[in-house]
């Protein structure tokens, strides 16, 4: 654990070092939430959306939280090859490499502070929109977080996979591209999968992610019970014990060829 919370303190130096880029990002995200809001009152003005009337039929809730859940799909794919190719681009990979900590644990140590700083980020999205747009939410935050923690794994798995490529090709991750542009285009993100034809739909729902935002916006919007969304917590569980063994494995196949070939520091 001090060792995580040194992983952590690293990230809260340099975030607060770069007040600048810190101004700009919070600036951005809450440009983002009057963009979507807006967007949402003028899609509702003298219509309705029955495609979400099982999440309450609030276009502006159903677009804010599928905005946010981007952000946990970014940190989860992103955080373990970002990790790798910061510390080679500073030169510490390999002094990292020969200290006593497993490597397993550096990457979880190291993406730690990227997904805290993430569910910050959101926290505060979540109570802009409750508190200065007057959106009701009629959550259940206990469900709410057993689903992130449940998506967040399966997805790392993922994250795994695409930082033991990352570690062979140095530029360019396939894995990550593929999975984020269907989860964007099949995952109902930014609108039902209904409106989806017919094979696009039985596609997305072979994606994690599908399942995955539709729990979530049931425990946030409609305050839906874990008994509610247990068929979709049941698939990421399994999602997680899938891809989360197959990501350390990747991982390593990819580390120990950069180490056979030299190119381990190399980006």
């Amino acid at each position: 654990m001090y060792r995580a919370w040194l992983f952590i303190k690293r990230g809260l130096i340099n975030m607060f070092s770069y007040k600048t880029a810190l101004a700009l990002g919070i600036l951005g995200s809450l440009v983002g939430i009057v963009q979507f809001t807006f967007m949402g009152r003028f899609l509702s003005e003298g219509n309705t959306f029955s495609a979400i009337g099982q999440y309450g039929g609030n276009i502006i809730a159903y677009l804010i939280i599928g905005s946010a859940f981007t952000a946990f799909l970014g940190v989860s794919l992103n955080s373990f090859q970002g990790a790798i190719r910061s510390e080679q681009q500073m030169g510490t990979l390999e002094h990292l490499l020969m200290g006593p900590t497993k490597l397993e644990l550096l990457l979880i140590y190291s993406g730690a502070w990227t997904f805290l700083n993430t569910l910050l980020n959101v926290s505060v999205l979540l109570a802009v929109i409750v508190l200065v747009f007057g959106i009701s939410l009629e959550m259940n935050l206990v469900g709410a977080i057993v689903v992130l923690v449940l998506t967040v794994l399966g997805l790392s798995g993922i994250g795994l996979m695409s930082a033991g490529v990352i570690m062979v090709t140095k530029v360019g991750d396939p894995i990550t591209w593929i999975f984020t542009t269907l989860t964007g285009l099949l995952s109902g993100v930014l609108f039902p999968i209904q409106y989806l034809p017919i094979p696009l739909r039985a596609v997305s729902y072979l994606l994690p992610t599908t399942y995955a935002l539709d729990a979530l916006r049931m425990t946030l919007i409609r305050n839906a019970s874990l008994e509610q969304v247990l068929p979709q917590l049941v698939i990421l569980a399994l999602t997680a014990m899938i891809t989360v063994p197959l990501g350390f494995c990747v991982f390593h196949r990819g580390f120990n060829k950069a180490r056979r070939t030299g190119t381990l520091a190399e980006y």
